[in-house]
């Protein structure tokens, strides 16, 4: 699953829209 739809998914964001500026900026973090 893409992460912009995980956070989607799990609540996070409302949109995967925000998700991907999200992720963008360097707010959202993938442990390994």
């Amino acid at each position: 699953m893409r992460l912009d739809q995980s956070l989607v998914e799990e609540g996070h964001v409302e949109s995967r829209t925000k998700a991907q500026q999200l992720i963008k900026e360097g707010h959202v973090f993938v442990d390994d």
